[in-house]
């Protein structure tokens, strides 16, 4: 069912202004000092055009990603994953996809406020443990999230 069967799985998401998230598996070294550096130089390298981040990295890839760093796809389409926030607060829903809490890790772009959100998958109302911001050119302040604790 998984592309792979080791390593940190994550979701990439953007935010809609209906309260809702849809967002994209990826596979492999999902941990942020892995895959948050990542997120943050596609954005920096797309000069800060969060419209073009999302057609690319989340839209065009319902399969989902092996490795986003890496351009790799999954071979058989995971789908599209999904959820609620209200601003600070992210809820998965598994009727949008029953392997959301199979993934360690939610990386949520909101861009009316130019913010990626890390947040640890739970199955309750979760609360970020890391924010970036991003400025119109697209450079992140500050300029990385932080690594996840140790705790499960």
């Amino acid at each position: 069912m998984y592309c792979r069967d080791v390593s940190t799985r994550a979701i990439v998401a953007y935010t809609s202004s209906d309260g809702t998230w849809k967002g994209v598996w990826n596979d492999t070294s999902s941990e942020p000092q892995q895959l948050g550096r990542v997120l943050v130089r596609r954005v920096a390298s797309l000069k800060g055009d969060l419209d073009a981040f999302i057609a690319q990295f989340i839209e065009s890839c319902p399969e989902g990603w092996i490795t986003l760093d890496k351009a790799e796809r999954c071979a058989d389409p995971i789908g599209f994953f999904g959820g609620r926030f209200d601003g600070i607060v992210a809820t998965c829903d598994p009727a949008v996809n029953s392997l959301c809490f199979e993934a360690k890790f939610l990386y949520l772009l909101y861009p009316p406020k130019r913010r990626l959100f890390a947040f640890r998958i739970e199955d309750r109302p979760m609360r970020p443990f890391g924010m970036v911001t991003f400025d119109p050119a697209g450079k992140a302040k500050p300029s990385k999230l932080p690594s996840a604790s140790a705790e499960e």
